[in-house]
């Protein structure tokens, strides 16, 4: 009798890629990440990057905003607490109400103002 040769069957062995050490349907990080992402999950990749990014520009905007009203209430202990002339008193309202600003814009530069006011009012105070 004649053996006859055998196919190898279409199971795992029929998978394995010359070289490889691991079945095809177990892919590799080093693969996975080399290969370019799909339009799907390139797009997925974005949502997550910018959900994080908007979460950090949150706290770093409630920081900002906490640090600036520190300043503000620290300007508003020392003038409750000294005694001022009421030259001095003029000088800093007159530096006040120069104030310009459109709170509704939300603008950066209307944020600037004010810390510009608050550092001269601590500098006029000697703080």
């Amino acid at each position: 009798m004649a053996t006859a040769k055998r196919k190898p069957a279409a199971g795992k062995a029929a998978l394995i890629e010359p070289g490889a050490t691991a079945p095809a349907g177990k892919k590799s990080i080093a693969a996975a990440l080399a290969r370019k992402p799909s339009r799907k999950v390139a797009k997925d990749m974005l949502v997550l990057e910018l959900r994080r990014l908007r979460a950090m520009f949150t706290e770093i905007a409630e920081r900002y905003v906490a640090n600036a009203e520190g300043e503000i209430a620290t300007v508003i202990e020392v003038v409750e607490g000294k005694s001022l002339s009421v030259a001095r008193v003029g000088k800093m309202l007159e530096v006040v109400r120069t104030l310009s600003v459109k709170p509704r814009k939300g603008r950066r530069k209307d944020l600037a103002r004010i810390e510009t006011i608050v550092a001269s009012l601590r500098k006029e105070l000697g703080e």
